[in-house]
C-alpha cells in the first residue's frame, strides 16, 4: 500500500490530468495483491488439513462476483415496486411493544 501511495503522489505531480483514475486503479491493484497474499497464507496454514484446498481457491474470484450480483438483484427487486407505485398515502410507523424489564 505504501508503494501505491507513493506512486499515486508522484504521478499526480507529473501528470495531474489523469492521476485520479490511476490512483483508483493503483489502490484496486494494491487491495487485490494484499487479498491474494492473505488467501495464500491461509491456504498454506490449512493445507495439511485439506489437501484439495487449492482446487477450491480456483473458485475464489467468483465469490465477489456472485455476492455483488445477488446484492444488485435484491436491491432492484426491492426498489422497483416503490419506484413504480410512488410514495404511500399513509406514513409507515413502527410501533414496538416495549418490555418493562
Amino acid at each position: 500500500m505504501l508503494c501505491t501511495t507513493v506512486y499515486s503522489c508522484v504521478h499526480y505531480l507529473v501528470a495531474p490530468q489523469d492521476a485520479h483514475f490511476r490512483a483508483l486503479l493503483a489502490w484496486g491493484l494494491g487491495i487485490a495483491v494484499i487479498a491474494t497474499i492473505q488467501v495464500s497464507v491461509a491456504a498454506l496454514v490449512d493445507l495439511h488439513l485439506d489437501p484439495k484446498l487449492p482446487y477450491a481457491l480456483l473458485l475464489l474470484p467468483l465469490y465477489p462476483l456472485a455476492y455483488w450480483t445477488i446484492n444488485a438483484l435484491a436491491a432492484i427487486r426491492s426498489q422497483t415496486p416503490g419506484l413504480v407505485r410512488g410514495p404511500r398515502k399513509k406514513r409507515v410507523v413502527w410501533d414496538l411493544a416495549r418490555s418493562s424489564t
